[in-house]
């Protein structure tokens, strides 16, 4: 009993270290502060992580965080794909309750709210709107996506729109745009000039569309998995 006494103590002891290191700023502050929650305005260039490799603790931005000019401003010039594989949460350097501007945001930053980028962003998760001038790279996003070259996702859930097209693993909702590609799983709506779904459960409509079952031009279903032959010894 006594040594269930003094765990809970030293535990007690240990939350109330950590919740003393952060520190809250009101109205403004720059995001490339350590262990901070910014309640109003949150200011910064680029991922604090940039300027500080070795600072990579979590800033906390409530209302409008603003990042000038972001290192999305060379979008264009990432490799053919930012996406490694789904969400990493327990490596976030920020995350924002609110809207989110930037010339482009790329790193460990999550957004439950709005995220908006004059050229491309690559984030953590998205919970809401996501829209970009070139691109929008989202591990993992819940909401609308809309860019005008494309969007890719990990996992996604909702509308993803874009003029050129959109390219996921997982995703479930409706995807508009020239071509449309979900690389393992897909639940409802493609609409394009080309979609493609490797497993599908919905529906397509274009020019060509091609799921696990069967390839169509102008409108395409699958509604079930496809029935492998067992071949008889």
């Amino acid at each position: 009993m006594k040594n269930r006494i003094l765990i809970i103590i030293v535990l007690l002891i240990s939350i109330s270290v950590v919740g003393q290191n952060r520190k809250t700023y009101f109205p403004a502050w720059t995001f490339h502060s350590s262990n901070s929650d910014i309640i109003g305005l949150s200011l910064g260039v680029v991922p604090k992580d940039f300027l500080n490799e070795n600072n990579t603790t979590l800033t906390r931005s409530y209302g409008f965080r603003l990042e000038a000019p972001g290192l999305g401003v060379f979008y264009f010039m990432a490799p053919s794909t930012l996406i490694s594989g789904g969400a990493d949460m327990k490596s976030l350097t920020d995350h924002v309750y609110g809207i989110n501007i930037s010339g482009g945001s790329i790193g460990d930053i999550a957004v439950d709210g709005i995220s908006g980028a004059l050229m491309g962003q690559y984030l953590q998760r998205v919970n809401g709107i996501a829209f970009a001038g070139i691109g929008n790279s989202i591990e993992e996003q819940r909401g609308i996506s809309l860019s005008i070259y494309g969007n890719e996702m990990y996992e996604g859930f909702g509308i993803s729109a874009s003029v050129l097209g959109n390219q996921t693993y997982y995703y479930t909702g409706v995807q508009i745009g020239a071509i449309n590609d979900i690389e393992v799983k897909g639940v409802g709506l493609q609409i394009g000039l080309f979609n493609k779904s490797t497993d599908h459960r919905g529906i397509q409509i274009g020019l060509w569309n091609k799921n696990e079952k069967r390839s169509l031009p102008f409108v395409n279903w699958q509604f079930s998995k496809k029935k492998t032959k067992i071949k008889e010894s």
